[in-house]
């Protein structure tokens, strides 16, 4: 790595530079994932200046000036700058394979019991899916009036036997707060197979600590249930994706919930959608009249995704998520059909209407790593939670 202090010229746009300030030197070369000092005193972690998700957020909100960026130095021309972390000085700024990345590894050899298929249409089996759960909410305060006791409004994802993602917003809805998480079927009022049916009550429920219902930014939340899940052919976890920058357009993403498809809503019926990653530039563009619940945009800690135009009775509507879907996975698969591996990308979080042509918004999973992880597996605690 070439240490320097200035920022080469042609990084200043890419920065957004509106003056031609350098960067901080520092004493001493410091390399990428190093710890490093902010120019306030507290941590942060050395990365490229592409992958600080703090960054170009800070600059716009004045949080930091040009002059005021520590530089750790430079990968070929592209600097490393010491970057803040989501969660400012209480992240857990880990150097070194992620705890979450060692969790991945323990569960490779369960994924061989998988029963893995992809289904033509879009109704799928819960396998297929299998570290998908539905949040149920107490009955008297949802539309099912069937007395069923529980409305299933949202959607989660499976990280530990113990622990599931979601989006924040689910923890605040007409229906109150989740109450059960269950897994293992597709059809939630009839399940085909009811021993492989797992319902967990929830016990804890951990809210980003900047997530406002005002606005549409920090949408994610940790479910702790008060049981673990048991792992078998239906029921596995998901891998985190822990990169910042997005995937490829041609990288086929899933989306997957028990949602609203147009103005039907279905308990019964596990539905999946293919995507694609929208690029942050033109999802701006999509959502430039919703600046009262996005005043900053679509920020680096979200990601943008988009169906395939169809015709439905000769409208073109595109295959996206809706509602019902709220805090459902955006994932890609990874590996073969003998031992699939799923990574979690992103949670829904909003869209401009069913079948619209703007993106799906999610929150970014990477962007939040190290606050998971201070709550999944807490530096007190580095071995991973033993699989089930």
């Amino acid at each position: 790595m070439r240490f320097e202090c200035a920022l080469p010229k042609h990084w200043w746009p890419v920065l957004s530079l509106a003056t031609l300030s350098l960067v901080s030197c520092v004493v001493e070369e410091l390399y990428e994932n190093d710890k490093c000092k902010l120019h306030t005193g507290e941590e942060g972690i050395c990365r490229r200046a592409s992958g600080c998700a703090w960054l170009r957020p800070a600059l716009r909100a004045h949080e930091i000036t040009y002059q005021q960026l520590v530089n750790c130095g430079f990968e070929r021309d592209e600097p490393i700058i010491c970057c803040r972390t989501a969660d400012g000085p209480t992240k857990s700024n880990r150097v070194g394979v992620r705890a979450s990345v060692k969790a991945c590894a323990t569960y490779d050899g369960k994924r061989s019991q998988l029963s893995y298929h992809i289904v033509g249409g879009s109704e799928i089996d819960s396998g297929e899916v299998p570290f998908i759960g539905a949040l149920g909410y107490r009955a008297e305060n949802g539309p099912s009036g069937d007395g069923a006791a529980y409305t299933w409004a949202c959607g989660s994802s499976l990280i530990t036997p113990r622990f599931l993602v979601t989006a924040a917003h689910c923890n605040s809805t007409p229906y109150g707060v989740p109450l059960v998480v269950r897994m293992g079927t597709g059809n939630l009022l009839s399940p085909p197979h009811p021993d492989d049916v797992q319902d967990r009550p929830i016990k804890n429920i951990i809210v980003h600590p900047k997530y406002k219902t005002s606005q549409k930014y920090d949408d994610i939340a940790l479910l702790e249930v008060a049981n673990q899940f048991m792992f078998d052919s239906v029921l596995q976890p998901t891998c985190l994706h822990v990169e910042d920058s997005d995937l490829d357009a041609a990288t086929m993403l899933h989306a997957a919930g028990w949602g609203f498809t147009g103005d039907i809503y279905s308990p019964e019926a596990l539905l999946r959608t293919n995507l694609s990653t929208v690029p942050v530039e033109e999802c701006n563009k999509a959502y430039v009249t919703f600046k009262a619940r996005i005043k900053d945009g679509i920020r680096p800690s979200q990601y943008c995704a988009r169906g395939s135009q169809q015709l439905v009775g000769g409208v073109p509507l595109y295959s996206d998520t809706c509602e019902g879907d709220s805090g459902g996975p955006l994932y890609y698969v990874a590996g073969g059909e003998d031992a699939p591996k799923y990574y979690l990308l992103g949670v829904t979080s909003f869209g401009a209407g069913c079948g619209s042509s703007n993106p799906s918004v999610y929150t970014r999973i990477s962007y939040y790593m190290d606050w998971i992880e201070s709550h999944v597996w807490p530096p007190s605690t580095q071995d991973v939670e033993d699989v089930a």
